[in-house]
């Protein structure tokens, strides 16, 4: 095998100022479509009001690290832990005591942060109600909401996305009547801009909760917080496929992996790079149009992102990776529609987690196609490789997802194999037919 190679170029510069909108799975603005890749930066807010020249630091070395949106709270601070973080649109105790003063520049530093951000190239998610406690009032709410769209009209191309709550059970939204306020909310806002908006994540972590709140709602995407659970079989890997469960639920909306796991992570954190990678790679190939690198240094701040474990190592995804992916049909890597037939040991069609003692073969292969052209993912790959069989004349590319390096370039007759190293742990494999498909 080898001797053909195909480039295509899926770069795109920094986003200017048009609305964005979801269209069949991706997200759309005026240049095209394009992977959202978004950071976790919920101080952002108090950072434009008691330090700007951090928040200058911090926008400019993502924006290098090659996210296109931060996701901001537009207040925080009735729990006891964001004692010293607050973001204050109203004066308000906290739940154990505190008062706390409105901020009254708040409108100027909130509009302010979004022309900021955009300076840097990137858009905002802003999620509006964060420990909502701290605004007890359905119709002050409802107020805050409306002050919210005034100020970002005429910044409309500036917004990734408006998120109704955050984790909205435990921030002020409880219940079956907590429920129904979101979607409310989602339609208040729906009703006013052309922002894409999100209602919130739902506690739980199934597909049936989350068809309990967006089903029927006027939501545009979906944000949920996918599994952080390291202890199974796969170790690390099932938070990187968790996500997979939700792009074929009837009636939801596109999905965000809006705060997964990562470097300093509640409940668990994951410090390996080609996971935190992965994560994204495969969220795309699932068919999400939006993934969000979560750290503590986003949460809080007490540390730098540049401190972070796999900060820098997604620079490279957005270039390799086409921009419409989430939009291409998807399959788990053993059916008949994906490209290669994926080996654990001898057995053909299978992944390693099903077979105890296993010393070659990968988590999963899964991967998407658009016409003839393909891309396919092999991840949790174990020392012994994984061997790959070509189900039909092809010309392709291996590469490695954390250095855009190409480790191989191919071409392979239907049936031909191949063994992959283990090498970082994960490959994009990107492809063309050259022979039609079988009929």
């Amino acid at each position: 095998a080898g001797g053909r190679s195909f480039s295509v170029d899926t770069s795109r510069p920094p986003p200017a100022a048009t609305p964005v909108r979801i269209l069949d799975r991706s997200a759309v603005d005026a240049a095209g479509p394009f992977l959202g890749l978004g950071a976790t930066y919920m101080q952002a807010l108090r950072r434009c009001k008691y330090d700007r020249a951090r928040l200058h630091r911090d926008l400019a070395f993502l924006s290098r690290c090659g996210f296109n949106y931060v996701r901001v709270l537009s207040m925080v601070g009735w729990y006891p832990y964001w004692e010293g973080c607050e973001i204050a649109p109203v004066a308000f105790t906290s739940r154990d005591g505190r008062a706390v003063a409105a901020w009254p520049d708040y409108r100027r530093q909130l509009s302010d942060l979004i022309d900021i951000v955009a300076e840097h190239g990137m858009r905002t998610q802003i999620t509006i109600f964060a420990d909502a406690q701290l605004m007890p009032r359905k119709e002050a709410r409802i107020e805050h909401m409306a002050a919210l769209l005034e100020l970002l009209a005429g910044r409309e191309g500036k917004i990734m996305l408006l998120e109704v709550a955050n984790e909205a059970w435990q921030n002020g939204f409880p219940g079956r009547e907590g429920i129904a306020d979101l979607r409310e909310f989602g339609k208040y806002l729906a009703d006013r801009t052309s922002i894409p908006v999100a209602l919130s994540a739902p506690p739980g972590g199934t597909n049936a909760v989350l068809q309990e709140l967006y089903c029927g709602s006027t939501a545009d995407i979906a944000t949920e917080h996918f599994s952080r659970d390291i202890g199974t079989v796969e170790g690390g890997w099932l938070p990187v496929r968790d996500c997979w469960r939700v792009a074929d639920i009837a009636g939801l909306p596109p999905a965000s992996s809006n705060e997964p796991i990562g470097p300093g992570s509640s409940v668990s954190a994951e410090n390996d790079p080609i996971k935190l990678v992965s994560a994204a790679v495969f969220a795309y190939i699932a068919g999400l149009p939006f993934y969000v690198f979560h750290s503590s240094a986003g949460v809080k701040g007490l540390e730098p992102f540049e401190s972070m474990a796999g900060a820098g190592d997604y620079l490279h995804l957005r270039a390799i990776l086409p921009p419409d992916l989430p939009s291409w049909a998807r399959n788990d890597g053993v059916q008949p529609e994906a490209p290669f037939r994926v080996h654990c040991d001898d057995r053909p069609d299978c992944y390693w987690p099903d077979h105890p003692g296993a010393t070659r073969g990968c988590v999963r292969a899964c991967g998407a196609a658009k016409g003839a052209v393909f891309v396919a993912f092999p991840m949790g790959i174990l020392d012994g490789g994984v061997e790959l069989e070509a189900r039909r004349a092809m010309a392709f590319r291996v590469l490695d997802p954390l250095s855009g390096a190409v480790v191989h370039d191919m071409t392979s007759n239907a049936g031909e194999r191949f063994v992959l190293s283990k090498g970082p742990g994960a490959y994009i494999i990107k492809g063309r037919y050259i022979e039609a498909a079988p009929r």
